[in-house]
């Protein structure tokens, strides 16, 4: 664990009192400042290099604000507070402690699916007695190799060819089938039910999981996308919900699930109207309720929402649409229609703001209920405010690996953000509320290229479709003799912050300021 050095002093006027704190310890000055207003200064030494967020609290145990340092080198560092909560209210007067996070980990959580993980799984045995060939297949078959020979599911979701008997789960090879001595035989099974190419996701309070997939058949020319309600241990589908725990097939790319259960509905982008338009959909029995958006006038009307790669709730009844679009949520069509305005794309001269080479999950809420966060283009995550007659970006992060779904986390102020890289990696930001700090990154060898994830208490969900990355990483992997593809899972960690908890605690009165410094 990294370790933070201070001194704590505390000053009214002219009276200084000094306390120590063990393990770490800190300077703080309070004095009045009335030229530059209540700020409060953590001056501290570090013995390492690293990123640092430090989160003050009430005295009821309440989280008012983080901040964070970014990545700094050892010695002597400061980072400033205002004196104000998440929204920039001036908090009010009482006792407050600070806590410091100097690190991140994450396990996977054994609890959940499969060691962790629900999705595309292969086992393979070597034939000793072409005469018995047998498999037990704890889930639904995707693919079966015998030797060199192929077969994938049919328009009818059943393995076919003349070489095996599938039967509750067990596959069995016929002698006469051609397998030989030695073959190997190859199947690939989702675990522990169909879950083709997991696209985007959210989770209630329960634990459920709504997971959007997309699918096709080998006849298919396009896929479609079905939304499939999980239970909580990832182990069964929870079939009271649509027809069999599923609701669709959709037309399009729907791309971005957001779960409300203040009002009891789901929305899901791009399901209806050829995939233009949301879709809301009642929560309890997965009823289709109206249609927001859509293609108006032949695509030329401002109203229309092409094909849109994320959706976000905003204030008040506002629904947020990637373009970027406000719309009324309790309206339908364009009845709800209220401004649009595209600020990243002026940005990138206006270019049309892509989502890696396919579509979305692309945006998340942010405290501030008139903001949300949006990828773009590859590379960036900009923090996007609502004007009240538009769009205006606040500010923007580069993030090297090709950022795409992200999950906001209220608790602490992080973004975490998926990444298609080759390994699959997971970015953490902080939002200082004037700009992006890249604070950690999770990394686990075993993932392929992420794609979106869904921060839900201490566990951090997190998905790995099966389309290939963009195409830099997607020619690296090759040459580094890499599956091109992502794996077809969803995989549930437990975060752990390396935390220091109440290095300091402090009054804070109105008719002072508050200054942290190393004396």
């Amino acid at each position: 664990m990294k370790k933070i050095f201070m001194f704590l002093f505390i000053m009214v006027f002219a009276s200084m009192l000094q306390a120590k704190i063990s393990v770490i310890t800190k300077s703080i000055v309070v004095y009045p400042e009335k030229e530059t207003g209540r700020i409060a200064r953590i001056v501290f030494n570090t013995d390492t290099p690293g990123s640092f967020l430090f989160i003050i609290k009430d005295a009821k145990g309440n989280t008012v604000r983080t901040l964070s340092t970014g990545k700094i080198n050892p010695g002597q560092s400061y980072i400033d507070w205002d004196g104000r909560d998440f929204s920039g209210n001036a908090v009010g007067e009482g006792e407050y402690s600070v806590s410091a996070v100097t690190g991140i980990s994450w396990t996977p959580d054994e609890k959940f699916g499969k060691n962790g993980r629900i999705g595309l799984e292969t086992m393979e045995i070597k034939v000793q007695d072409p005469e018995r060939v047998s498999l037990k297949v704890p889930g639904e078959i995707k693919k079966i190799t015998v030797g060199e020979t192929e077969y994938y599911k049919t328009d009818s979701l059943q393995i076919a060819g003349p070489n095996y008997i599938i039967k509750e789960g067990n596959v069995q090879i016929n002698p006469t089938g051609g397998a030989k001595k030695d073959d190997t035989v190859r199947v690939e099974y989702y675990y522990p039910f169909y879950l083709e190419n997991p696209w985007a996701l959210d989770v209630d309070e329960a634990g459920n999981l709504y997971v959007l997939y997309r699918w096709k058949t080998e006849s298919m020319q396009y896929p479609v996308t079905t939304l499939v309600k999980i239970a909580p241990d990832g182990k069964k589908i929870v079939d009271d919900f649509g027809t069999g725990g599923k609701i669709g097939p959709f037309s399009g790319h729907a791309s971005q699930v957001i779960v409300n259960e203040k009002e009891g509905r789901i929305y899901i982008a791009a399901t209806h109207d050829s995939g233009h338009s949301t879709g809301v959909f009642s929560l309890k029995t997965g009823a289709f309720l109206y249609a927001i958006g859509g293609w108006f006038d032949g695509g030329k009307s401002p109203k229309t929402t092409a094909t849109p790669a994320g959706i976000t709730p905003g204030s008040g009844n506002k629904i947020y649409i990637r373009g970027f679009f406000a719309y009324d949520r309790t309206k339908e069509k364009d009845q709800g229609f209220l401004y649009r305005e595209n600020p990243i794309a002026k940005r990138h001269s206006g270019y049309p703001p892509l989502i890696d080479n396919y579509w979305g999950p692309s945006m998340e809420s942010s405290l501030e209920p008139d903001c949300f966060y949006a990828s773009s283009y590859q590379s960036d995550i900009a923090k996007i405010k609502d004007t009240g007659t538009g769009f205006a970006e606040l500010y923007h992060i580069y993030l090297s690996g090709s950022p795409v779904g992200m999950s906001f986390d209220a608790g602490k102020g992080l973004l975490f953000a998926a990444l298609r890289t080759i390994s699959g990696e997971i970015a953490i930001l902080h939002d200082t509320g004037i700009s992006f700090n890249e604070m950690w990154r999770l990394k686990d060898g075993d993932l392929g290229p992420t794609h979106a994830v869904k921060i839900k208490g201490e566990y951090l969900y997190v998905i790995e479709d099966g389309i290939s990355p963009v195409a830099r990483i997607f020619e690296a992997m090759k040459k580094a003799n890499i599956e091109p593809l992502g794996k077809n899972r969803i995989s549930r960690y437990k975060i752990n912050f390396e935390q220091e908890k109440d290095i300091c605690k402090f009054p804070l009165r109105n008719n002072l300021t508050c200054f942290f410094a190393l004396l």
